[in-house]
């Protein structure tokens, strides 16, 4: 059975980016958990990220992924981390899984991602559509790493039916893009935070917008294009005294 026991000294987390965050841009940054990646797994993953690249994103094509991957985590030595993971194949999820924990981090199953090329390969977005795809990699991971998921919110879902199945199999966290029309849907946060450890997303841009999504539920907040902005956002949101909590994973 694997320990999911983490203690994070704030409720900060650096969300993932692909293309930006390797492990140079993540040691930048005073959120308690960064977010490697997201990273290609497996070759069919890989080829989708270079098709991305040729229309103009920023993506992480690593020639030999595993190798790639465990590069950059060996480079983030000392801080809390995760790995933001997309593979076509079980098999790349598994290997990622004990490549992370072997250096004790967290895996993060990519089912957030709606580019065409990595829905195409069968990653991202298309797990959360085809869900017990993603409960069967869940259920494989979690023997073997700490497992979190990210998903969006936005579409019509069951979304708290959809953590409770995470949760029962063996997710540890899940990371919810709260994504809405006018910002961040707080009640959906709400619905599903009593189920689980739960990272809100989507419009942290300051202290207040931070805290507000944390007293609706979640343990902690993840920012992503606000750090691009500003690279000193995380030692400003360490001000609030809520923001600078520790928190315990169990």
């Amino acid at each position: 059975m694997v320990s999911s026991a983490m203690k994070f000294e704030n409720r900060l987390v650096l969300s993932a980016m692909a293309g930006i965050n390797n492990a140079e841009f993540c040691k930048k940054h005073k959120a308690a958990l960064v977010i490697l990646g997201g990273f290609n797994a497996d070759k069919i993953a890989n080829e989708a990220g270079k098709k991305a690249i040729e229309r103009g994103r920023k993506e992480f094509v690593f020639e030999d992924p595993i190798e790639g991957i465990e590069r950059e985590i060996r480079s983030i030595s000392g801080r809390k981390f995760a790995v933001n993971v997309r593979s076509s194949s079980l098999e790349g999820y598994l290997e990622v899984a004990r490549l992370v924990e072997s250096y004790g981090g967290i895996i993060e199953i990519n089912a957030h991602c709606r580019q065409p090329e990595f829905i195409s390969a069968k990653c991202g977005e298309w797990l959360l559509f085809n869900f017990e795809e993603l409960l069967k990699i869940v259920r494989k991971t979690s023997d073997i790493a700490i497992t979190a998921v990210k998903i969006r919110g936005g579409h019509k879902l069951d979304y708290r039916a959809i953590c409770k199945k995470l949760f029962d199999s063996g997710c540890k966290i899940v990371h919810i893009d709260a994504m809405a029309s006018n910002g961040c849907d707080l009640e959906l946060i709400e619905r599903v935070s009593d189920l689980g450890f739960v990272i809100g997303n989507n419009s942290f841009v300051d202290i207040a917008s931070g805290e507000r999504i944390i007293k609706t539920g979640a343990k902690m907040v993840s920012a992503a294009r606000a750090v691009l902005k500003d690279d000193k956002f995380f030692e400003k949101m360490l001000k609030s005294e809520i923001l600078s909590q520790p928190v315990s994973l169990e």
